[in-house]
């Protein structure tokens, strides 16, 4: 019987074993790729789902602000709102899930971060803030424009701070600037409480 049967040479084994590195290098190229991609999507959409909580949490608080103030009416240094460029306060309101009641708002940039915190309002008192929540982080700035009537019944152009802290502005608008790829779309928050008796937002 004729063996006509030969192995391998080592030339050959080493050229399947050098292909073979090859591909599992190109397979693990494409892994490393593809996780990377997915952690870049995962990232991208956890950095959305912020800008968003953060755009719903400001449009709710601040579309339900009140004409309130601690203190007696008239008290110096008790505003009812009072906003600038890159803060405001104001008195809301907090959700039933989040514990209820009426809370004076402060909401400003600190280091990069938007953030808010809250004091309860007990009767005519304030009482001591609670812990800054911090809203979004990664904030390079923000611009916070103001629209309602003064005192005269005449209605604003946008300013950036809002002049008559005795009363709320009818409009609020937010800009923030965001470090990455997501882009904060323009905010204009109407304040849902109208005590000028006029049925249009200006």
């Amino acid at each position: 019987m004729r063996r006509n049967q030969r192995g391998f040479t080592l030339l050959e084994v080493l050229v399947v074993i050098s292909l073979l590195g090859v591909l599992l290098t190109l397979i693990g190229a494409a892994i490393a790729g593809a996780n990377r991609a997915m952690a870049k999507a995962e990232r991208y959409g956890s950095r959305l789902d912020e800008v968003r909580s953060t755009q719903n949490f400001l449009r709710s608080a601040i579309g339900q602000a009140l004409p309130l103030a601690a203190g007696k009416p008239g008290q110096a240094g008790s505003p009812i709102f009072q906003g600038d460029g890159q803060s405001l306060s104001f008195y809301a309101p907090l959700p039933a899930t989040l514990g209820g009641g009426l809370y004076r708002h402060e909401v400003n940039l600190v280091d990069g971060r938007l953030q808010v915190s809250v004091q309860r309002l007990q009767g005519e008192t304030l009482q001591p803030a609670r812990e800054p929540q911090v809203l979004l982080q990664q904030v390079k700035a923000v611009r916070v424009s103001y629209r309602g009537l003064s005192p005269e019944g005449k209605s604003s152009e946008w300013l950036d701070h809002w002049p008559w802290p005795g009363r709320l502005p009818r409009a609020v608008r937010i800009d923030v600037q965001l470090g990455g790829a997501i882009v904060w779309p323009l905010q204009i928050i109407r304040l849902r409480l109208d005590l000028s008796g006029e049925n249009s937002a200006p």
